[in-house]
């Protein structure tokens, strides 16, 4: 059994406004078709860390109006277009763990998630469409648009090494997009000043970078129990990351026999092992891990453009958690 983990004391300033989220989305499929239902209960029955949610409430706090009850609506909308995302993306990777749960894939099939997927993206929007700021509503249009892109980017490039500008761009658009919509729409809609609203963005987008790195690192090297996922999937599945991008590119004379094998697919568990043996030994890991950093260091430098307040000092503390996570 795992010993349990403390709260991050980042949560503690918009609890209030978490625990109305948690409660709203408890009821998500409330009197819709049962399978849903079903599905959004086993979803958001653990609704795992909210970092999205909380960055909405945080930047919401440099506003005129932060306690505008707008802010929840625009914060469960991005958490379903993320949870959507997921589930969608689980039904592409036949993943079968997340969260320490079966996918829903794996409870029901890949039809049934495609449909909840596709419900949680249709209330996401009409969450959305009530928001009293049209660039708002538009940004979050612009974020799925952003998530879908990024992942057409992603199935659709072929058996192919990735340069690492071609990856960052894939991870921005993937990940990243949604991070600094969390914090600039919620600026917008609390009547932050520009300034404040610019730099929140940028602090979210540099943010999502750290996250998704951090992400694939520990796919390599994390602890499947810690990371209530599958770990090994991407390399499995011949799907190049950061630091196998950084793995291939450090070998001398065998950089492309490296790169083929990494993009092969359905690899055997003794060839995995090796390949792992291989990144871990070629520093990619631990240049991915310094790339993770570097962009952590560009959110807090976004964040000297805000006033000093407890929420500045939350925000700094969230983007310390995202490079130092074990999950």
């Amino acid at each position: 059994m795992r010993a349990s983990r403390a709260v991050p004391s980042f949560y503690s300033l918009v609890e209030p406004e978490l625990a109305e989220l948690r409660r709203r989305l408890a009821d998500v499929g409330r009197g819709a078709h049962p399978t849903f239902a079903s599905a959004a209960a086993h979803l958001f029955g653990s609704p795992g860390k909210l970092l999205r949610p909380t960055l909405v409430f945080l930047s919401a706090r440099f506003g005129a109006h932060a306690n505008d009850r707008t802010l929840v609506d625009l914060a469960e909308s991005l958490e379903l277009v993320h949870t959507a995302s997921l589930v969608h993306d689980d039904i592409v990777d036949d993943a079968v763990l997340r969260r320490d749960l079966p996918t829903v894939n794996a409870v029901w099939d890949d039809d049934v998630a495609l449909i909840v997927g596709d419900y949680l993206f249709a209330k996401a929007y009409a969450l959305a469409a009530v928001l009293p700021k049209s660039e708002v509503i538009a940004m979050v249009a612009q974020t799925v648009f952003a998530l879908c892109d990024g992942e057409l980017t992603e199935v659709s490039a072929g058996p192919r090494m990735p340069t690492e500008e071609e990856y960052l761009e894939r991870i921005e658009l993937k990940t990243a997009s949604l991070y600094a919509a969390c914090c600039q729409g919620a600026a917008l809609l609390a009547e932050a000043d520009p300034e404040h609203v610019a730099a929140l963005g940028a602090y979210g987008t540099s943010l999502g970078l750290a996250f998704q790195i951090t992400d694939d690192v520990l796919d390599l090297v994390g602890d499947e129990g810690d990371l209530g996922k599958e770990v090994g999937r991407d390399l499995a599945e011949g799907m190049p990351t950061l630091p196998m991008i950084y793995a291939a590119a450090a070998r001398d004379g065998d950089a492309r026999r490296l790169a083929e094998r990494i993009l092969s697919r359905d690899k055997e568990p003794p060839e995995l092992r090796d390949l792992l043996r291989a990144i871990m030994d070629s520093g990619g890991v631990e240049r991915a891990r310094s790339r993770a950093q570097r962009f952590h260091d560009d959110a807090l430098a976004a964040l000297d453009r805000l006033p000093a307040r407890p929420e500045r000092e939350a925000l700094r503390e969230l983007a310390d958690f995202v490079i130092a996570r074990e999950r």
